[in-house]
């Protein structure tokens, strides 16, 4: 080993150092280990920028003897492209801390950025001078929940991301009051990554913001209500299908039926994974709302808080579907499922509590199916929540019979 060439050790150390180096540091950070063999070892590593670009910050409080070594990791990076994450040290909304200049100061150099601050900061970053943020890839912002007046009361739209060409993927995640996305002032149309699970979004807003994302390839969105002033509004922007034609995984979180008009607006003709959670208990049929997004190219199916009556309807326009997710969907969904004809090709399901006593009949009916030459095919891995107390025994001969077949049951507690 120590008459290796240099180009091969460093293929070596950058191999074993993959992963992020999170402070504070421990005894086996792989980074240290590797400097502390020998002088040319040391060498080696010191001469490898990229090798100490990879920095993630999860402090309790600060202090000199932490902030040290984040300082030479930065300096051993030399010009090196940054990847920066950084859980925010608590500490009263509004001062200006000793980690937050630093980020500051190297932010230039980030080509991705993993922040959980509060929103004085955040405020900070996305008003920073447009090409501040000219090296950026990749950006993911989350915000701690905060109270009445611990955060700015009115925040300027963004400037920061005005001249962001390399820009592909975004996440935020922002508590509090209902945003318009149109304030981020982001590069919609070289997004391939949208997420915003946390931020209250209008129908309307999203809908005005994916008619410019259409190199989308991910989306994950939270629909607040539509007012009803804007309704109309809506209503006429839906009636123009939006084509998102590389668009493969889309997760949506619905609160009224007004969504209604936001999703028959989509058209995504290469989705492979949809994901589907109702805040409410609206509504029970699923073909209204996600006729327009279930067809041959479905893959997976996640549902969440829903209990459709028109579920085998549905699993009929999915032929090809191999993945079927019910979480607290309730025990009237398994079986409706048994007794279908129309259950397509599952490999996967899992879902919410549910009595085992179902699972067992209609994992049964699907066994008969298959064996009288029916085209269902046997599922080979089934994950179930146990409902309740009652429910902790599980009839073992059926397991057994169920395993032999090639069936793989898992029971999990909550």
């Amino acid at each position: 080993m120590m008459n290796l060439p240099p180009e091969i050790i460093e293929i070596i150390f950058l191999k074993l150092c993959s992963s992020k180096t999170v402070f504070p540091l421990q005894r086996d950070e792989p980074r240290l280990l590797v400097t502390q063999i020998c002088s040319r070892w040391r060498a080696i590593a010191l001469a490898i920028p990229s090798l100490w670009a990879n920095i993630r910050v999860s402090l309790d409080s600060e202090s000199r003897l932490l902030l040290d070594p984040i300082c030479a990791w930065i300096s051993r990076s030399a010009q090196s492209p940054l990847s920066f994450g950084m859980r925010n040290p608590t500490h009263s909304y509004g001062s200006s801390t000793k980690l937050d200049d630093l980020v500051f100061s190297v932010i230039q150099r980030c080509a991705s950025l993993k922040l959980c601050i509060d929103e004085w900061t955040r405020v900070r970053l996305f008003t920073l001078p447009p090409g501040s943020l000219h090296a950026l890839q990749k950006i993911s912002i989350s915000t701690r929940p905060v109270s009445y007046r611990s955060g700015p009361n009115e925040i300027p739209p963004a400037t920061a991301f005005q001249q962001c060409p390399h820009l592909r993927q975004v996440k935020f995640a922002f508590w509090g009051d209902e945003l318009d996305p149109a304030d981020f002032n982001l590069p919609w149309h070289q997004l391939t990554h949208l997420h915003m699970p946390s931020c209250s979004l209008r129908e309307y807003e999203c809908l005005q913001v994916l008619q410019q994302c259409i190199l989308l390839q991910e989306c994950s969105i939270y629909i607040f209500p539509t007012r009803l002033d804007n309704l109309q509004r809506i209503q006429a922007l839906s009636a123009c299908p939006i084509v998102l034609p590389f668009l493969h995984t889309l997760h949506l979180e619905l609160v009224r039926d007004h969504s209604v008009h936001f999703v028959r607006a989509l058209r995504l003709p290469r989705l492979c994974n949809l994901c589907a959670i109702s805040r409410t208990n609206w509504p029970r049929a699923l073909l209204p709302l996600f006729q327009t997004l279930l067809s041959e190219t479905l893959r997976r199916l996640n549902l969440s808080e829903w209990t459709p009556t028109d579920l085998p309807s549905a699993l009929a326009l999915v032929p090809n579907l191999e993945t079927l997710e019910l979480r607290n969907s309730g025990p009237e969904v398994l079986r409706t499922l048994s007794g279908s004809s129309a259950v397509p090709r599952l490999v996967y399901l899992r879902v919410g509590t549910v009595d085992s006593r179902d699972l067992f009949d209609m994992l049964e009916v699907r066994m008969a199916a298959a064996h009288a030459g029916s085209s269902m095919a046997v599922l080979s891995y089934v994950s179930a929540v146990r409902s309740g107390v009652g429910d902790i025994m599980v009839d073992t001969t059926r397991l057994a019979a169920l395993k032999a077949a090639g069936v793989q049951v898992v029971f999990r507690n909550r």
